[in-house]
């Protein structure tokens, strides 16, 4: 239950932020890699849109997950992508989204116990995809009778249990996939208490909330490589995943404390910057900027650590797939997040690093 000091918190907080206007600085200037985009498959689309009919049962979140436009998530995530593995991480995006903002809109607000339900069904479900030798057999709602959006997760993760080649890719895919869904329970249990977290626990809580950890991993799946046992246990690995990952959740942050904000969440690292530092939203969003480029340049120096290591372990061909796959996984998060209705008012042609908005507020018609 929240306290009088931290509902002052929260408001005066919302009072700092909403309504002001922010430029958000160019993605692709922060984090300078090339992007590439599979083309449009009319085929994929459609694939996608068979999956939501079968698993997404009410109009709202719908419309919502058609804004989100998953196949263009993952045409540019996976550019090198075959087209079966191409569907697979369409799904998982599609899904994710529809999980995630079933958070992100109040659906879960002020429902603890389905909070922890909901966690455990879809944890449990997406375990036995995984690993059961006859994952097509089971039936989602024996194992998560009540919540849609945990069944869903089943259609995709079944076929990754039964198609993956790498069994360490599937260890960490199962292990981060649960860290995710832990951490985005537990940003909705600070948000019904009524909670400020300080920066270093909304830190370490949104590097699991974010999902780029499982979704580097089922980019991972889509390139079908044969990963050696240790490889995800290195501290190198980890380190690299840790840096893409800290670049998407942060530019993730920027682009939607617009909205969020519009539902009074202020978990999110640009009203926090402003709360902590005593500073106003437009230097918070520099500030998130700079801390972006900053794990760019931090990655870039690992680069020659993590193929030395490869040639040295005999896994060259290995590790640069995994270090383009975390360089895609960015590059194509940017390409999305630009060319969405969901997160910035930004046009074909217009320059990226003009783009402003209003926190809070509904983006422009």
């Amino acid at each position: 239950m929240s306290t009088a000091t931290d509902e002052t918190k929260v408001e005066l907080l919302l009072e700092k932020c909403v309504g002001q206007k922010v430029k958000v600085p160019d993605l692709f200037a922060l984090c300078p890699w090339d992007a590439e985009v599979y083309p449009w498959d009319e085929k994929l689309e459609r694939e996608v849109e068979l999956w939501r009919s079968r698993c997404i049962n009410d109009s709202t979140s719908l419309k919502r997950n058609r804004i989100v436009n998953p196949c263009l998530f993952a045409r540019a995530a996976a550019p090198k992508a075959a087209f079966d593995e191409l569907v697979i991480v369409s799904k998982w995006v599609a899904w994710i989204y529809y999980w995630d903002d079933a958070h992100d809109f109040g659906e879960f607000d002020g429902k603890a116990e389905e909070v922890i339900t909901h966690r455990e069904q879809t944890i449990e479900l997406f375990r036995q995809g995984l690993f059961n030798k006859s994952p097509s057999l089971i039936d989602p709602t024996t194992i998560a009778p009540d919540h849609f959006t945990a069944q869903s997760v089943h259609e995709w993760g079944a076929v990754v249990g039964e198609k993956s080649v790498s069994p360490s890719l599937k260890d960490w895919t199962f292990k981060v996939f649960a860290d995710s869904c832990t951490a985005i329970s537990r940003l909705q249990h600070e948000f019904d208490k009524g909670s400020v977290l300080d920066l270093e626990e909304y830190w370490k809580i949104r590097m699991g909330s974010s999902a780029a950890l499982p979704t580097l991993a089922v980019i991972l799946f889509a390139d079908q490589v044969a990963f050696p046992d240790w490889f995800f246990d290195h501290e190198l690995v980890v380190k690299a995943a840790e840096l893409a990952d800290t670049i998407i959740w942060i530019t993730n942050d920027m682009v939607s404390a617009r909205y969020e904000l519009q539902c009074k969440h202020v978990d999110n690292l640009i009203p926090l910057l402003v709360h902590h530092k005593g500073i106003t939203p437009q230097e918070a969003m520099d500030e998130a900027g700079r801390l972006t480029h900053q794990a760019y340049l931090d990655f870039e120096a690992l680069e020659p650590q993590l193929m030395q290591l490869g040639e040295s372990r005999g896994v060259a061909y290995e590790m640069r797939r995994f270090i383009a796959s975390c360089r895609f996984e960015c590059t194509g998060i940017f390409h999305w997040t630009y060319h969405i209705r969901r997160y910035l008012p930004w046009e074909p042609g217009m320059d990226r690093g003009s783009v402003s908005v209003v926190l809070g507020e509904d983006l422009p018609k």
